[in-house]
This record gives C-alpha cells, structure tokens and sequence, in this order.
C-alpha cells in the first residue's frame, strides 16, 4: 500500500511540475512577443499594427489580447508622436488544470514599452 500511495503522489507531483513548466515558458514567450509589438509599435510610431500583433499571436500560440492604453495617440488615429510613450499589454487567460476536475482560471500579463521614432505632422 506504501508503494501505490507513494506512486499517487509521486504522479499529481509530476503532473503539477509539468503544468508549472509550460506556464513559465507561456509565459516567457509572451513577455518576447509584448517586447517585440512595442518595439515595432515605436519603430512605425502606431499603435494601428494589428497584422503584426496576429503574427505574434501565431507564433507563441496562443490568442491573447493587445491592449496600449496608457500610449498618447495624435488625434485619435493611432498615431503616436515622435518622442510620446507607446505602452503595449498583452493579456490571456486559460485553464490550469488540477487534480481531478479542478480547472483553476490563471491570467498571464506581461507588458512592454517603446518610445514613438516617428514625427507626424
């Protein structure tokens, strides 16, 4: 009987790790991909990049949202004037498997910021 309870621990341990792992590196990825949407973001000096954001969302994989509140947009068009702060956040949500039917809902949020290298007129 010790050896069958120690094989049922030993096993939710395991399972635990493995979802702990995956969310690290889930994690890591999106930090990555909110670095780089910034950093395009500022090269271009908009926030109007959703083609690039779709490509980001395509290589992390998963579909995460893109928010840039907090960026000065220059009359309402998406356009950051050279020199303002452009604030990138990506956000998702998805289920953290448990033990059993325990679904616990993990939010990942990482964020990113540039400054705008694009003069509007």
């Amino acid at each position: 009987i010790d050896v069958a309870v120690t094989i049922l621990v030993f096993s939710f341990a395991l399972v635990f790790m493995v979802n702990i792992v995956s969310l690290v590196a889930l994690s890591q990825n999106m930090k990555t991909a909110a670095d780089q949407i910034a950093e395009y973001a500022a090269l271009n000096g908009t926030t109007d990049i959703e083609p690039y954001i779709n490509l980001q969302r395509e290589k992390v994989g998963a579909d995460f949202t893109c928010s840039f509140e907090g960026s000065q947009t220059f009359d309402g068009t998406g356009k950051v004037q050279l020199g303002d702060r452009i604030e990138c956040t990506l956000t998702y949500q998805l289920n953290f498997l448990g033990f059993g039917n325990a679904i616990h809902i993990t939010t990942i949020t990482s964020a990113a910021s540039g400054i705008s290298e694009v003069y509007w007129k």
